[in-house]
């Protein structure tokens, strides 16, 4: 297991060290080795600083689990068992974790797609989502590629990305394509897809244990000439073609001025779900060029981000 337990606030966390222990505890459970969680988690860390809670105020624990139910399901446990006055998960298979271990701590949430559509809703939880539309993907997807077939890379072990493929399905006729699943529950079986033949295109989902081997899944797409799609922040850094997803740092932000909420007393009932403002676009030119694909000059136009 890969479980960072009892982790205090180190680079990733509030700051310099204090000079005495903070007067709460919160807790943090971070869903894989995925960049997109650890530039939340940055933003969520800077957030507080802002809103007050250095660590003269609080002390942050830190766990890092293996991309699996068990791991996920002890590194909420143990931060259950340490009483945390706030329990923050990123991904929705930690949330929904954590609202099976605890109906007494407030439990915030941020990089979760479609919180409610998977069941992330409890008295006692808050947070902000990161659903972007899908039919805005394919929207742009259409102005990168033709395509008929469209492969989507899953878990079945994480709700957010089985919801991806069911959002999918139900839009194969509007979009006029084919969705391919591609279903995979660990992350070296992630590593050895092949997509030759199998479809034009691939969705990557938000699944942690997917992302964990993104570096693979793209050099193995796009060596044989197929495109990829994301919705998870960060990735058209690691080669992915299109990505469309919500800005981490508004997501780590919006986490952490609702802790501070809570921190001060709020109850988390009382605090509304938010949903995503800022949407970032990002086109990776350089690896559609080595794929021979031309985006539209309208897709480059509407790209928040190209990188060349």
């Amino acid at each position: 297991m890969r479980t960072t337990t009892w982790l205090l606030c180190a680079a990733l966390l509030i700051c310099a060290a204090p000079a005495r222990a903070g007067d709460k505890t919160i807790g943090v459970v971070m869903a894989g080795n995925i960049g997109y969680y650890q530039d939340l988690h940055r933003a969520f860390a800077n957030g507080l600083v802002k809103e007050g809670f250095d660590r003269r105020k609080v002390d942050t624990l830190l766990q890092m689990p293996a991309p699996d139910p068990l791991s996920w399901t002890n590194a909420v446990r143990k931060l259950v068992v340490a009483d945390v006055n706030v329990l923050i998960t990123y991904g929705g298979a930690p949330s929904l974790l954590a609202i099976r271990e605890t109906k007494s701590i407030p439990i915030v949430y941020a990089g979760v797609y479609d919180p409610a559509g998977i069941g992330v809703v409890a008295r006692n939880m808050t947070g902000i989502s990161s659903k972007v539309p899908l039919t805005s993907l394919l929207k742009y997807a259409k102005k990168l590629v033709s395509f008929t077939k469209l492969a989507v890379v899953y878990n079945e072990l994480e709700p957010d990305s089985v919801q991806q493929v069911e959002e999918l399905t139900a839009l194969e006729g509007q979009y006029g394509f084919k969705t391919v699943k591609m279903a995979v529950r660990r992350v070296d079986d992630a590593r050895a897809l092949t997509f030759a033949g199998k479809a034009d295109i691939v969705l990557i989902s938000v699944s942690a244990t997917i992302n964990e081997a993104l570096a693979d899944i793209v050099k193995n797409a796009h060596g044989s000439k197929v495109p990829t799609l994301s919705q998870m922040g960060g990735s058209g850094d690691k080669g992915v073609i299109l990505t469309l997803a919500p800005s981490a740092v508004e997501q780590g932000e919006a986490a952490a001025r609702i802790t501070a909420k809570l921190l001060n007393g709020e109850s988390p009932a009382s605090i509304a779900p938010e949903m995503p403002k800022l949407i970032e676009l990002v086109l990776n030119l350089k690896e559609a060029a080595n794929l021979g694909l031309k985006p539209s000059m309208d897709l480059i136009s509407d790209a928040t981000k190209v990188i060349k």
